[in-house]
């Protein structure tokens, strides 16, 4: 359960859907950027089976998930009825370039790897619209150059190239449409121990191996920040004066 002061103590890893443990300190800085949620209005771009929707709801937030996939929502439908939030959250099939709501909606927008499948400036420039003045937009996204992943990438996904990945200069085209940008890049060196679950399965290495790499990547971003284009993540924060 996530500490109702904005702390992510523990992160229900199980709303994270995949890849827990590379997006539990990606979660770990940007939900303490929202504050408190009751009694605020979120949209998620791409809610997928309603994760984060629900996490989200169950900090106090009331939340519409919008996806273009049918059968997403109802999942997602069914998600946030196992965890006792449905009368907080609405979904609905919508296209995250074209929203159907009103200007100056909602306190907070975000995403998790949806952007990758629009065009940037016009997804960004919608999420302006449709947030309120002082509000913010959360955009948790792919990046384009990590050596390892683009190969993952090259060799088992094929539509990959289809999709828009993020460099930094991505990054400051979205920020150009909000009035304040700030983003943090994740995950260099600690993609390797995925080696010792996906390869070699060892529980014991790969946690020892993911604690130590991230406490390395943690030193050579702060040292050698030119890094940040490799990473594997990026959480993108856009402020809305």
């Amino acid at each position: 359960m996530l500490a109702s002061d904005g702390r992510a103590d523990t992160v229900e890893t199980e709303l994270l859907l995949w890849w827990e443990d590379f997006y539990v300190p990606v979660f770990e800085y940007v939900l303490p950027k929202m504050g408190t949620l009751e009694g605020k209005k979120v949209l998620e771009l791409g809610t997928g089976t309603g994760g984060t929707a629900t996490l989200l709801a169950k900090r106090g937030a009331s939340v519409v998930g919008i996806d273009l996939l049918p059968f997403r929502l109802t999942e997602a439908q069914a998600r946030a009825a196992a965890h006792n939030v449905v009368a907080s959250i609405d979904f609905a099939l919508m296209d995250a370039m074209h929203l159907a709501f009103p200007d100056n909606t909602f306190d907070f927008i975000i995403s998790k790897s949806v952007l990758v499948f629009t065009e940037h400036a016009q997804t960004a420039q919608e999420c302006y619209r449709v947030l309120k003045p002082g509000g913010k937009a959360i955009f948790i996204e792919n990046m384009r150059y990590h050596p390892a992943v683009w190969f993952y990438r090259k060799v088992f996904l094929k539509y990959s190239s289809k999709l828009r990945y993020f460099s930094v200069s991505d990054i400051e085209t979205v920020g150009a449409e909000f009035e304040r940008l700030e983003h943090r890049e994740f995950h260099l060196s600690a993609v390797s121990a995925l080696f010792w679950q996906k390869c070699l399965p060892i529980p014991a290495l790969y946690g020892a191996s993911l604690r130590l790499l991230k406490a390395i990547d943690t030193f050579l971003l702060k040292c050698l920040p030119f890094l940040k284009r490799l990473c594997w993540i990026t959480a993108i924060i856009c402020h809305k004066d």
